[in-house]
């Protein structure tokens, strides 16, 4: 493995959301320290659900709260009140790949657990145990609910060589524009955008909205925030499964 944590110290992360991969994949990474000697991160992430409003009242906290269940109820479940290993937990507020890759940054292996029935490229495309494996910082595992586990492929960007050398004998660099459109339409407490990418004659659509609360004071701005965000990190999704795609399919011949 790698160099783990400053001090020395090895550290596997694993990512729970309470579902039965999830419990496989924690199940996994204990047994895993109890070989190597281990620390256990586990890390779980929560949102404010996304049609909850444009701004979440933040004195309540029974989304956070809930969440925190969650995590110990399934810590509890899997590991036991006689832990093997260390076990540390962790609760973010954030997109989940975002708060794994980021938990994972300096740890010597990030677990996740797959729903996938199929070969991973195929199964989870765009999800975020896709993400990880394409942007993670230590190699990634992935477990499927019966316990078994595999490592999830890197994807490798391909050097274009068809230009041929350039001055210094290396690859020729190339420069590329693509154009993002984006129609914004604001209809009363509702915010539609449009957005069209022509990713190098690849045209990628997304269509997303943000509705405001009834509680909340109108805020046209905030809306179009939400909108045109929504629309960008589906075309986002829409690029990873792309990649990930390009990257693990075999060649045509």
């Amino acid at each position: 493995m790698g160099g783990g944590e400053a001090g020395g110290g090895r550290r596997i992360v694993v990512g729970i959301d309470g579902s039965a991969p999830s419990k496989a994949a924690l199940r996994w990474a204990v047994g895993q320290a109890t070989l190597t000697g281990a620390v256990v991160h586990v890390v779980a992430a929560w949102e404010y659900p996304a049609l909850y409003g444009w701004f979440a009242p933040m004195t309540d906290n029974g989304f956070e709260e809930s969440a925190r269940r969650t995590l110990t109820a399934e810590v509890d479940e899997v590991v036991g009140a006689d832990r093997p290993v260390e076990i540390r937990e962790s609760l973010v507020l954030g997109h989940a790949a975002e708060v794994l890759l980021e938990a994972a940054e300096n740890a010597d292996l990030l677990v996740l657990g797959s729903r996938g029935r199929g070969t991973f490229a195929r199964t989870l495309l765009g999800s975020v145990s896709v993400r990880c494996a394409v942007h993670g910082a230590c190699p990634v595992v992935i477990v499927r609910a019966d316990g078994t586990a595999s490592a999830a492929p890197r994807a490798v960007a391909a050097t274009d060589t068809t230009a041929g050398p350039g001055p210094t004998g290396g690859s020729t660099v190339r420069t590329k524009d693509w154009q993002l459109n984006l129609h914004v339409v604001e209809d009363r407490d509702t915010t539609r955008v449009h957005a069209v990418l022509d990713a190098d004659g690849t045209l990628l659509h997304s269509d997303a909205q943000a509705r405001r609360n009834p509680r909340d004071e109108p805020a046209p701005a905030v809306g179009d925030e939400f909108a045109v965000g929504r629309a960008l990190v589906d075309l986002g999704h829409q690029l990873l499964r792309a990649g990930t795609h390009g990257a693990t399919e075999p060649a045509e011949g």
